[in-house]
């Protein structure tokens, strides 16, 4: 799985968690988190250059792509 489709699949996820939700204001945090990872998707889309990828997690855990 690339990462996009990581992403895309966050995303879909997110977004049946927002469906659930009762709260207005929730589930539009829901939704806006949904669209920050359809972002990352596209940002990553065809991308082959990952290290131009801005992955905050990898660099707080230390790893390394390569």
């Amino acid at each position: 799985m690339t990462r996009a489709e990581e992403y895309r699949h966050l995303a879909d996820r997110v977004r049946a968690r927002a469906l659930e939700e009762e709260s207005l204001a929730v589930r539009a945090g829901w939704e806006n988190l949904a669209e920050s990872y359809i972002k990352l998707a596209e940002q990553t889309e065809g991308s082959d250059d990952l290290d131009a990828v801005n992955d905050p997690i990898l660099g707080l855990l230390g790893g390394s792509r390569h």
